[in-house]
């Protein structure tokens, strides 16, 4: 029977079973750490809306997002044992998603110096603004290099409509007047119910 098989066939059913895997059977506690990361999402905008609120330093805004946000979220990462070493042959998603969020504070520190004539709410919104694109772009990237892994395509598409969200709400926070105070609300609540649709849509076999 074995001179019967079809290697390239057997290789493209294989294939086509490894296309229909989702994040969850990849790794089990991969939606629960995307949960969990949108509460560290939640809690972090909710003190940076006070420190807009407060009219506090500037630099309040990176010891909660690099601290609590970088922090505990990698430590949910470490503990739900969502980190794997990256395949040599394959991008690293994680590092596509946080890399242009991290470029954020030096592209912010470099046109700082020429933005002195704004406003208090309005400089906050507009870092905030241009960290959400960046943040969004991650995501849409991520979302096609998954592809390398086989994940399948509902899964890719919460990692690239999540991304096309947070560029369409990054760009709402500079223009939007209301928003220029309370960005940071509108992100966290916008942020923890994208967490938890795409928790129902990772977990849906």
């Amino acid at each position: 029977m074995s001179e019967d098989v079809d290697p390239e066939a057997l290789q493209r059913d294989l294939d086509r079973i490894k296309d229909a895997m989702g994040i969850a059977e990849r790794n089990e506690n991969a939606p629960e750490q995307w949960l969990l990361f949108g509460v560290f999402v939640a809690v972090g905008s909710a003190l940076s809306q006070y420190v807009v609120l407060q009219r506090l330093p500037g630099y309040w805004f990176a010891v909660i997002w690099l601290g609590l946000v970088g922090v505990g979220g990698t430590a949910v990462g470490y503990y739900t044992n969502t980190f794997e070493p990256t395949p040599e042959d394959r991008p690293n998603v994680a590092l596509q998603v946080f890399a242009p969020y991290a470029a954020g504070f030096p592209l912010w520190a470099a046109v700082s110096p020429f933005l002195s004539d704004l406003a208090y709410e309005e400089e906050a919104a507009l870092m905030l603004g241009v960290v959400l694109v960046l943040l969004g772009t991650g995501y849409v990237v991520a979302a096609n290099s998954l592809r390398a892994y086989r994940i399948r395509v509902r899964d890719r598409r919460a990692f690239a409509l999540g991304g096309l969200l947070l560029v369409a709400l990054g760009v709402a926070i500079p223009t939007v007047d209301v928003l220029h105070t309370w960005g940071y609300a509108a992100f966290g609540g916008t942020y923890l119910a994208y967490a938890i649709a795409s928790y129902g849509v990772l977990t849906r076999t």
